[in-house]
């Protein structure tokens, strides 16, 4: 009896750099017998004082890198490309296009009437999409948006002392009125530790692993789960030294 042999399960994960390797990490956890795309588009970030435009085309040139290598779908692993452009793609590409929600949802429900601080880039925190979040959580009064331009290229370079100098201003703040923070963009997940290190009694949230469950619930099962899982990483403009900086946040 002839067994049908089992189609590999291709899915693309793009950032705007090293940020989008917290979401592989994840899934990687999560998926078996799935190969992964990871796109990090280096030459081009940060992503967050973009246009909309810029960062829309920039967006398709990862989605058409993937649709040539056949992927089933594609995870914009990047805040900033999500609100800018993820309704969009979905209209363009054939096949099933993912993004990011910062954990607004679960930091309200578990911490009512306090303050929430979402940590993310000035594009994310500007856009319709978060502020209709919001709204619709009937929770804008109780958050309170921190800017942090700088930071994911920092995180890029592997600059931690750089990026405690940045954080702890910041975190000193958001200590005085909020009891929990949002981590808005999949860089800052990288650092979580960092996070924990300098403001201990703040709660910190991220989409990544919710965001994960729910890709791999809305995927067909044609992947061979007794088989590891593979990946294939491209950093664009990415020089030596920046695959030896994914290897160091790379869980695998």
């Amino acid at each position: 009896m002839n067994k049908t042999k089992r189609e590999i399960l291709k899915i693309g994960i793009f950032d705007s750099g090293m940020g989008g390797i917290s979401m592989l990490n994840e899934m990687n956890l999560l998926f078996r017998g799935a190969h992964f795309y990871y796109y990090g588009d280096i030459a081009n970030s940060p992503y967050g004082k973009k246009s909309k435009e810029e960062i829309v085309n920039l967006t398709k040139i990862a989605c058409d890198f993937f649709l040539e290598k056949k992927v089933k779908a594609i995870l914009l692993a990047c805040n900033t490309a999500t609100s800018a452009s993820v309704k969009l793609l979905r209209e363009i590409y054939p096949i099933k296009i993912f993004g990011m929600e910062p954990a607004i949802k679960p930091a309200i429900k578990e911490n009512p009437g306090e303050k929430i601080a979402i940590l993310a880039t000035q594009f994310t925190i500007s856009e319709e999409k978060f502020l209709e979040l919001g709204k619709s959580l009937n929770a804008s009064d109780h958050l309170i948006p921190f800017p942090c331009e700088g930071l994911a290229a920092m995180i890029d370079r592997r600059d931690f002392d750089g990026v405690k100098k940045f954080l702890k201003p910041i975190l000193f703040e958001i200590e005085k009125d909020a009891t929990a923070i949002v981590l808005g963009c999949t860089h800052y997940v990288l650092i979580k530790d960092i996070f924990t290190e300098l403001a201990p009694k703040l709660k910190i949230y991220d989409g990544n692993k919710g965001t994960a469950f729910h890709i791999l619930n809305s995927m067909e099962k044609t992947a061979d789960e007794k088989k590891e899982n593979t990946i294939e990483v491209y950093l664009n403009g990415g020089a030596e030294k920046d695959y030896e900086i994914l290897k160091f946040f790379l869980n695998c």
